[in-house]
């Protein structure tokens, strides 16, 4: 339903995957899940 294929979703699900972050919104959007991200700037 993600579009996102079957070893995307296992690596992620072992922590050894590195998906970028359209990958991960397209997982949320299909279980229902909003994405709040927040980029801190450090000097």
């Amino acid at each position: 339903m993600a579009q996102v294929g079957l070893a995307t979703i296992k690596d992620i699900e072992r922590g050894k995957g590195n998906p970028a972050l359209n990958t991960i919104q397209k997982i949320l959007d299909v279980l229902g899940i909003e994405l709040d991200y927040r980029v801190r700037k450090t000097i």
